[in-house]
């Protein structure tokens, strides 16, 4: 059993829900790899697709979540042309927030992690709430070992 959390974030095996993407040419730098911006855009991808997978983000919804916090652990450059994998899982599930773990791979190996504090939040008042019984099950069902 491994206890550090960040190292579990690398493995693939940590992620339950995934998503495909891949390297544009548009996402390169001056030096030819993968711009810091593009990591966090593909971090997005995965983030929307498992939300709307599991009933979190509904246009027009009476209940949303934003982002209070993100963090980004660079591990490794990414090159075009490449086929990456977008690794989800739920690191924390708070009253009225959850944090969400995102691995980004080129194939077996970690490009970067990471991680972001999501808070619900009411429409109406524009203030956060509490995660509803229902909401908090559906993350539950995706909460990753963090020494897996």
């Amino acid at each position: 059993m491994n206890a550090d959390p960040q190292a579990a974030a690398t493995r693939p095996q940590s992620y339950p829900y995934w998503i495909d993407e891949h390297v544009r040419f548009a996402d390169l730098d001056m030096q030819g790899h993968v711009n810091n911006v593009a990591f966090a855009v593909y971090a997005e991808s995965g983030r929307a697709a498992f939300l709307r997978e599991i009933g979190l983000w509904v246009p027009q919804a009476p209940r949303y979540s934003v982002i209070v916090k993100l963090e980004v652990n660079y591990r490794r450059e990414l090159l075009y042309p490449c086929a990456i994998r977008v690794g989800v899982r739920v690191l924390q599930i708070g009253r009225s927030s959850f944090t969400i773990g995102v691995g980004l791979f080129d194939g077996e190996h970690c490009a970067a992690t990471i991680d972001t504090v999501h808070v619900r939040m009411d429409a109406a008042t524009r203030r956060a709430v509490p995660l509803a019984d229902d909401e908090r099950a559906r993350l539950l069902a995706y909460l990753g070992a963090l020494d897996a």
